[in-house]
């Protein structure tokens, strides 16, 4: 299923790996949604291989191998600093690497961890930058922005600049820019990490609502463990840097998931097996 169109210029010689997109084979499939059903008949949205990544000598990731099918969520759960974010850039083609990584998609969104809104222009035209970057009249743009603006939580804010909206809103604007920049891969790069924790639970029930609404598939950074559960339907723990997948957790939780998600007790059962692993 490789289109043999790579999106690096390197050469495979000497083992560095190329970011390759698959033809597509939407609408030859069953469709299946991101309510538990079987996902065994569908091509991944992003395929990684044997992925291992090197900053001149150090070894960052060793080995790494991950699917994600539209519709669905995983977590990238695991400490700071080991490696979580170098995949992300491998899958975006930002950094050398070695291994195989193919995307099945016409558009790919990334959510870094700092928003990187720019503060002299208003919050439409910084939702509405991507369309324009990609040739999308302005005005045209700016209305596609506003209508997510509307499912969002941000109407009325449209003309207000970044520095003038609360945390959240900030990364309500990133998630909107992120979607407009390609929803059918959305990569989220500790999405919640640079806000308070009331701030944060209250996202993580916004983006539990909207899943639905965005449709791709997602890939997570995350080392909140309560966050990796109540977004995630796949968790792939991985070990301190270099990173290795300790083991994979499926989340049986039903969506939509609320409040009520977190006292639940699958909920605490599943935190204290991630824990285990973490720890063992």
């Amino acid at each position: 299923v490789q289109s043999g169109f790579s999106k690096m210029g390197l050469s495979e010689e000497g083992g560095v790996g190329k970011v390759r997109e698959m033809a597509s084979f939407d609408g030859l499939f069953e469709e299946n949604d991101r309510r538990g059903k079987s996902l065994h008949k569908r091509v991944p949205s992003v395929k990684v291989e044997n992925l291992r990544i090197n900053y001149d000598d150090l070894l960052v990731v060793d080995g790494i191998s991950f699917e994600v099918f539209k519709g669905e969520v995983i977590s990238l759960l695991g400490p700071s600093g080991c490696g979580k974010t170098s995949i992300i850039k491998a899958i975006l083609g930002l950094v050398d690497f070695e291994g195989v990584i193919e995307r099945n998609g016409e558009g790919i969104g990334y959510m870094p961890q700092k928003d990187i809104l720019f503060d002299w222009m208003d919050a439409l035209d910084n939702a509405s930058l991507p369309l324009i970057l990609k040739g999308e009249k302005k005005e045209k743009a700016r209305g596609i922005a506003r209508e997510m603006f509307k499912e969002f939580g941000l109407e009325g804010f449209e003309d207000k600049k970044p520095y003038q909206l609360s945390g959240g809103m900030r990364q309500r604007l990133s998630f909107i820019r992120a979607i407009l920049s390609g929803r059918d891969i959305l990569l989220l790069d500790e999405p919640f990490g640079a806000v308070d924790a009331y701030t944060r639970r209250h996202l993580q029930l916004w983006l539990s609502r909207n899943l639905e609404k965005l449709g791709g598939a997602i890939i997570m950074v995350t080392h909140n463990v309560e966050e990796a559960i109540f977004l995630s339907d796949r968790i792939f723990i991985l070990s301190d840097k270099p990173a290795r997948v300790m083991e994979e957790i499926t989340v049986p939780l039903k969506r939509p998931r609320c409040l009520d998600t977190f006292g639940s007790p699958v909920f605490s059962k599943l935190e204290k097996e991630v824990m285990e692993v973490i720890f063992s």
